[in-house]
């Protein structure tokens, strides 16, 4: 365990790996509309700067107050959630991040969906899985 010396490096380390996931989020979804092919000069700046702004978070593991920066669930076995905790907690108690959709083969009947809370304070991520929903 690694642990941020104070609370002003805690606020740097969650803007670092918020900007980094951002990041891959945006880059993926342009290039996958192909926005990013003419620019690819820019393209590989742009990610060589976020990837040293990543690698500088590697330090530590823990925020100051000793609660862990990261969690990682997997649902299903095949989807990685992985969750950055806020470096100053606003809210407490547990919240909903987000639903989706359980992971099916083309063809298949529906799986159902999912849900994942987060909670900040306690630094803890929850996932509930669903069957699909029935006819009426």
């Amino acid at each position: 365990m690694s642990q941020s010396p104070n609370r002003e490096t805690d606020v740097l380390i969650y803007a670092a790996l918020e900007t980094t996931d951002c990041f891959s989020w945006v880059i993926d979804t342009l290039s996958d509309h192909g926005v990013c092919d003419d620019h690819q000069f820019e393209t590989d700046a742009l990610a060589e700067t976020v990837a040293n702004l990543h690698r500088a978070t590697f330090e530590f593991t823990h925020y100051s107050d000793g609660r862990p920066i990261r969690a990682t669930e997997v649902v299903d076995g095949g989807i990685h959630i992985s969750h950055v905790f806020a470096a100053v907690v606003e809210q407490r108690g547990e919240r909903l991040l987000f639903t989706d959709r359980r992971l099916r083969d083309p063809g298949t009947p529906d799986r159902g969906h999912y849900r994942v809370y987060v909670d900040d304070a306690a630094a803890t991520i929850r996932v509930e899985l669903y069957g699909p929903l029935e006819a009426i």
